[in-house]
């Protein structure tokens, strides 16, 4: 008589827990992996911008305003286009459109998601809603409508902006000097010259992802029409857009504790790197987030990164001494 072998139940039981294991301890790595890769590629897309700001910068001797066109509105993506291997897509926006940005035939234009514009660590891929102001709760800050289809005017998010702006108060809590912080892209011509500081020292490019969403420590936020805590991202938030906003540090608010009540958060210096993607420097990384500095390098801002630092590099002719961190 002859005996066949098997796998008895108890040995099948122990295989596949083996190998449930096995799979839970490999599946960290191969998410750190994938991190990694999508870290090396959000720094790739800042270089590019970068060096493309460099490149305008040689060719009409500044930098392109934050706000290239306040009439029709359109922002500094619009003149980088060219530098940045883009010059079929520029050609597809009319700069003589009285909307703009905001121009409904350029629907289709602020819906093209270019890879160059997102960080492939933020979670929001879907076209945002243009907004008349960044302000929530009042008619002001009302969803654009697109008079061709009665539906509301959207493009997709650029996650690289430009400073313009430097909240005081911020800046204030780490320096007592009494002068004004002054950003880079400052005024209607930011030329190099003006970075005193030292353009390896001066900040130019800021990650600012997961817009129209509210972040706050990476965790998503409520946000209903009638929030008055957000500066949401209308007319500055699409790609075409105003995509300049002024910075600011915070106290150390987690999601629990984030004040919903308040129409301006107030500034702090217990966090400066992925605080709060209203006015901060904030990327999808677990450890912190890219900035692109004035000479065209890139550098990765640890979360736990002062706030007295961040202050200083953000101006650019401040005169401080940098902190050792």
């Amino acid at each position: 008589m002859r005996h066949r072998t098997a796998f008895t139940l108890v040995e099948l039981l122990v295989v596949i827990a083996i190998i449930g294991i096995l799979v839970a301890l490999l599946l960290p790595a191969v998410q750190a992996a994938r991190e990694a890769a999508r870290r090396t590629q959000c720094q790739n897309n800042l270089k590019q911008m970068a060096l493309s700001l460099h490149n305008y910068h040689d060719t009409y001797g500044a930098f392109p305003a934050a706000r290239l066109s306040k009439n029709p509105n359109f922002g500094h993506m619009v003149g980088l286009l060219p530098f940045l291997e883009q010059g079929n897509v520029e050609a597809m926006f009319d700069r003589e459109a009285p909307g703009g940005f905001a121009e409904p035939k350029h629907q289709p234009l602020a819906n093209m998601q270019l890879p160059m514009n997102r960080c492939p660590s933020n979670p929001v891929s879907e076209p945002i809603k243009m907004r008349a102001s960044s302000k929530t709760g009042s008619s002001y800050g009302a969803v654009l409508t697109n008079p061709d289809t009665g539906g509301p005017l959207t493009g997709m998010a650029l996650d690289y902006w430009v400073n313009h702006g430097i909240n005081k108060s911020a800046y204030a809590l780490v320096n007592s000097s009494g002068k004004p912080p002054v950003p880079i892209f400052a005024g209607n011509e930011p030329k190099m010259p003006k970075a005193t500081d030292g353009l390896s020292n001066t900040t130019m490019l800021i990650e600012h992802a997961g817009y129209d969403q509210h972040y706050v420590r990476g965790v998503g936020m409520p946000m209903p029409e009638t929030d008055v805590t957000l500066d949401q991202p209308g007319a500055w938030g699409t790609w075409l857009g105003w995509c300049a906003f002024m910075i600011q540090t915070y106290p150390n608010y987690t999601p629990e504790t984030y004040p919903t009540t308040l129409s301006n958060i107030p500034a702090g210096t217990d966090c400066a790197v992925n605080c709060n993607n209203s006015q901060g420097v904030f990327g999808f990384h677990p450890a912190g987030a890219h900035v692109g500095m004035g000479d065209g390098s890139v550098r990765f801002l640890a979360e736990d990164t002062s706030a007295q630092l961040l202050m200083y590099l953000v101006t650019r002719d401040g005169e401080e001494v940098l902190p050792n961190e």
